[in-house]
């Protein structure tokens, strides 16, 4: 920008905060020149860039109109300015509507006559020839009281004056009565039965990946009802599908502290156990949850060697409560039952369930065994004794 604009620029600012009060003198020639630059008077003068000449044009009209800026300026607002303006709404929402209330019940009291303005008429005391006054004795049956019972009990003050008409016109109304209710209470019966939400399960993987989280914030210090509450939630355990999404969250959860400290398998085990007891994960859901860990088992162990122990722990537990049996490894992966030694693991499995090995178990190992390990061992009891 030229030296000469930018001045002017500087000018320009500085007359549009001061001219209110420098207005009163006489700047005849200056305003001359200025109109000149900012293109309002059609002379030769100096020349100046587009920026400055619209200034030039504004600086103009706020002098022609009293030095009054074009548009307000907004300034960011103190809590306690939008605490008051609030104030101020809320009043007057309150004003308008208890206006419309006594409008309302106005209307209301203009609607119905006075009972009271009827009985002071028909009451005029009268004075008769010999000078005493008499006063019309009111009936019961002009009464507000009369009136209103009347429509509540149902009688049918135009159907005539005889009781037999009462009774009847009472009879009708009453039965009546009790259709309307009978009907009414059918339909809100209707209307208050709550329909039943449809709920929408996440996908199997999905599942594995949200157990993650899960047990993540669980092991932070999270308590265990929750955790065994979220994974119901998760599961949904008898809809369709939740075998499935079961056998996902054990074979994710397993997966993770097959790689992490003992402690955080117990925790685990805590709340698989709870789950599995509760029914809110079903026993069918074990033995797929356990493919993945056992396939990729030799894998794991090379960057965690504790692995196999803690996988091991995990089917132990389980099978201490019923959950599964030890047979269910004839059916694992066949990469896990020919070279991922599954009769050892099968072994290490039942020492952590303690006690002397049943035979149906021991059974089980004997399957498992490879040619290797019955040249070594020539039983499975003498492989679980090694």
């Amino acid at each position: 920008m030229s030296t000469i604009g930018d001045s002017l620029e500087r000018q320009s600012v500085a007359l549009k905060e001061s001219g209110k009060t420098s207005s009163f003198e006489k700047l005849d020639e200056c305003w001359h020149t200025v109109e000149i630059m900012a293109g309002v008077r059609k002379e030769e003068g100096p020349h100046v860039s587009n920026r400055v000449k619209f200034m030039l044009q504004d600086l103009i009209e706020m002098r022609d109109k009293g030095w009054v800026k074009r548009r307000k300026e907004e300034t960011a607002k103190t809590i306690e300015q939008i605490h008051k303006e609030v104030a101020k709404e809320e009043k007057r929402a309150r004003r308008s509507s208890s206006a419309n209330n006594l409008k309302s019940m106005g209307g209301r009291r203009s609607s119905a006559p006075d009972i009271r303005t009827l009985n002071k008429q028909n009451a005029e005391p009268k004075v008769d020839d010999d000078g005493f006054t008499t006063v019309k004795k009111i009936g019961r049956s002009a009464s507000s009281n009369t009136l209103i019972r009347s429509r509540s009990e149902g009688y049918d003050m135009r159907s005539g004056s005889g009781s037999g008409s009462f009774r009847k016109s009472k009879r009708t109304s009453s039965s009546g009565s009790l259709t309307g209710i009978a009907e009414k209470s059918e339909e809100t019966k209707e209307t208050t039965e709550p329909a039943k939400k449809e709920i929408t399960y996440l996908s199997p993987d999905e599942c594995g990946t949200k157990a993650k989280n899960i047990f993540k914030e669980y092991f932070v210090g999270g308590d265990t009802d929750d955790a065994v509450l979220s994974i119901e939630e998760l599961i949904g355990a008898g809809n369709d599908g939740s075998v499935e999404r079961g056998a996902k969250v054990v074979e994710s959860s397993t997966l993770m502290v097959m790689e992490m400290k003992e402690s955080e398998v117990s925790k685990v085990m805590a709340v698989l156990t709870k789950c599995v007891e509760g029914g809110k994960l079903e026993k069918e859901s074990l033995p797929g949850g356990f493919n993945d860990p056992l396939e990729f088992l030799a894998d794991i162990e090379i960057d965690a060697p504790l692995a196999g122990s803690h996988l091991a722990t995990i089917i132990a537990e389980l099978i201490k409560i019923n959950a599964i049996s030890l047979s269910f490894l004839l059916e694992a992966p066949e990469y896990f039952r020919t070279d991922g030694k599954a009769a050892q693991f099968g072994c290490k499995v039942l020492k952590k369930i303690g006690g002397d090995a049943s035979d149906p178990n021991l059974d089980v190992v004997e399957k498992l065994m490879t040619c290797d390990d019955k040249a070594a061992h020539p039983t499975a009891r003498d492989l679980l004794a090694a």
